[in-house]
Formats: C-alpha cells, structure tokens, sequence
C-alpha cells in the first residue's frame, strides 16, 4: 500500500475499513457495512484524484548571497510558478541538497490557480567550499486530508559557489609598513596608503614654505621639501598542495581557510596579492588576483602532486623584481615540512636581496610537528613561523607572535608561535 503512495493515515483509515466490514459480517449489521465502505473509499477516491491532478510547476531558484561561505548561512529562495490551465492540487515540496549539507525542510504549497504564483525561502549553512548543485525541487502531490502522496515532476536546479571561510588577521599591515621586521624601504618609497617626504635642491618658483631648514643648514644650500609619491606593496601567497603533507582532508580544508584569510587582510591592507598555485602535472603556477579572484580560486582548489609547493614557491619567488623582493610579502601556508622543504624556503629568503631582508611571513599549518631543526632554520633565514598543528586559530597564534616578533625586530630574528 506504500507503494500506492498511500501515508500512513491513508494506510491507517483502509486497515479501520476492513476491520469495520469483518465486525459488520460477523453481526450482520448493515449500517456498519456502510461506514466500512464509506472508510475503505475515502482513501482510494483521494488517490485517483491526486493521479489525475495537474502538478506543472515552474521553479526558479536564488541565493543570497550570490556567493555562500562555508560555516555561514545562506538563503535559498524558491518562486514557483502554475504554468497550466487548471489549478494545482496542495503539493508537498522539499528541496534536494548535496551530500553534506543540512535537511532541506519540507513545506506544503497551497493550491495554484493557472498562472499563479508563490514563493517559499529557507536557510542553509554549507558545510564545505566548492561548487555546489542545488536541486531538484522534490515534488509529491497530496489531498487535504494527507491520505496519499504521489511523486510528481519536479526541477528548478541551481548552482552555487561556496567560497572559504576567512577571519580577520589583526596588525596583517604590518607586514606592509615593516613593523615587525626591518625596514629595508629606505627612501625609495612608502607603503600603500603613506605618503613620505625627502629632500632636493631649490628651484626658482618654489615654495618658500617648503624650505627644509635643517638640511639647508647641513648642505649650505636651500634645500625644500617634496612629497615622494606611495608605493602598493605586494604580496604573495602560496598554498602547499602536497597530497603527503596534510594528514586528511580536514587538515587540508584549515590550510585553504588560512590561506584565504592571509591573502584577504593583506588585500585589505592595501596589497597587490596574488595567489600561487601549481596544478597537478604542471611546473608553471597558476595565478589569482584580486580579492573575488583569490577567493574564488580557494574555494576551487584541490590537493596537487608531490612537486608542488616547490613549483609554487619557485613562481612566486621568480620574476619579482628588486623592490619587490625587498619589500613584498611572501606568505607560505604549508603541511608538514621537512627539513628539505625548511632549507628551500630559506633558500628564497637569502636569495631575495643580497645585503637585504625582506619582510616574509612562513604560515605553517602543520598536521604533525615540523621536521627537527626545521622551524629554526626558517627563523634563522628571516621568516616568521605560526605553527598551527595543535588547532590554534590563525588569529591567536598571529596575536601571540607579533610580540615577540616586534621585540626582536631590531635584534633581525623572526617570531614563532607555538
């Protein structure tokens, strides 16, 4: 009777009918012969009406926002539309979502006349970045009394792009302003959104309120004032993508959270990142950016192969020129390193500038401690380690190294948080 598309209540009212037609014949009553024909029909009639009821139904489907993030709700809305020429019966609706995600609710959509609309919405939070289907609209058509239900032609699927989740690296411009590290600028410009100033020698039609009297008396000449115009910083992000470095996947989903994350609050801060990724089989590095380009480019990356933080890191660290690698950032959020991966980084680091530090960050996201001797010798060569193995948060471990970091800053040693 399942099968029939009965409900339970259905099954229920035909199990009372016989029941009352066996107590009927057993007394020979007549009434009670009616009344079990009366129960044992009002499912069955319920059911021939429901199969021969319209159930066209348009269904268009949207998000908000346009672009979900993992962890965060979202809202999906469903408008549906009688496209025939009789009213609908009252359907039963409930949305299909992927695997992983939350129970869509089930709702009843009341009688539409032809070309009537409605719309139902409700929340979802997905669990998982990624390019997602939404859909179909799971359709089944009942009677008012939800003796029967019937499943009916359904559709409405929709696509949603689910980007990683981010928080809020506090002080991440301190990288850019060279608190924290030394300041290998010098006059040759300023960070994103300063403005420094040096000298020159007078020029009639100058200002003399920009004379700048205390070099003019160092110099013997009058020397004025000029305005040197900001230089953006830039940054680099590189994702380690080695199968063998991330212990499941879960280790592997909080690396690309900290990756989005970096890469974001350098933005924000007034950077020009781009992000480094080298795809599975290929020496050259895939590039991303901007900050809708950075996070769409996460919320689509998979595990590579064994060559690629190697391939990533060499991208990012070639064809950079000489302000660039002695100003950018260059953050790397890795597995578990080995000494080799330790001795490659510090490998860039010393290469970048002769003479120069530049400002680096290493962002480890350890599955397993790191290799003996390896957080050491990226600190020697001027990086500045967070080890998130044990689950500590992006953000409290970077709270908990800028202090130590900003006190070794003029002694030249990196910060590491533990």
């Amino acid at each position: 009777m399942r099968s029939l598309g009965l409900t339970r209540r259905g099954r229920a009212l035909l199990v009372v009918g016989a029941l009352l037609g066996l107590g009927g014949l057993w007394q020979g009553q007549q009434a009670l012969l009616r009344v079990a024909l009366l129960v044992l029909l009002l499912p069955l009639v319920s059911l021939g009406l429901a199969a021969l009821a319209s159930t066209a139904l348009g269904v268009r489907r949207s998000t908000t926002p346009s672009r979900a993030v993992v962890g965060q709700p979202c809202r999906v809305r469903l408008d549906l539309r009688n496209p025939g020429r009789v009213p609908t019966p009252v359907l039963l609706a409930q949305d299909h979502l992927p695997a992983g995600w939350p129970r869509a609710p089930r709702f009843t959509v009341d009688p539409l006349p032809p070309g009537g609309r409605a719309a139902v919405a409700y929340s979802a939070v997905p669990p998982q970045r990624g390019h997602h289907r939404l859909g179909p609209l799971r359709v089944r058509v009942t009677d008012p009394l939800g003796l029967c239900e019937l499943p009916a032609r359904s559709g409405g699927r929709g696509d949603v792009l689910v980007l990683p989740a981010t928080v809020p690296v506090p002080g991440a411009a301190s990288l850019l302003t060279g608190r924290g590290g030394d300041d290998a600028g010098g006059g040759a410009g300023t960070a994103s959104g300063e403005r420094g100033t040096s000298t020159r020698e007078y020029r009639a039609g100058d200002d003399v309120r920009r004379v700048h009297w205390r070099s003019t008396a160092r110099r013997g000449e009058l020397m004025v004032r000029q305005d040197e115009q900001p230089r953006q910083r830039r940054g680099a992000v590189v994702l380690d993508r080695r199968p063998g470095a991330f212990p499941d996947a879960a280790a592997f989903e909080r690396a690309v959270s900290a990756a989005a994350s970096l890469a974001v609050s350098l933005h924000d801060a007034g950077a020009a990142v781009h992000l480094e990724l080298a795809p599975p089989g290929a020496t050259a590095a895939t590039r991303a950016t901007g900050r809708e380009p950075l996070l769409e480019a996460l919320a689509l990356v998979d595990l590579g192969d064994e060559g690629s933080l190697t391939a990533a890191v060499t991208s990012a660290a070639g064809g950079r020129s000489a302000a660039e690698a002695r100003d950018g950032v260059l953050a790397v959020v890795a597995g578990s390193l080995a000494r080799a991966d330790a001795e490659l980084l510090a490998g860039v680091q010393r290469a970048a500038a002769p003479g120069a530090r530049r400002r680096a960050a290493a962002l480890a996201v350890l599955a397993a401690p790191a290799a003996p001797g390896a957080v050491e010798l990226l600190l020697r060569a001027g990086w500045s380690v967070l080890d998130l193995s044990e689950g500590e948060a992006l953000a409290d471990a970077w709270l908990r190294a800028r202090e130590p970091v900003a006190a070794a800053a003029p002694a030249g040693a990196g910060g590491v948080a533990s």
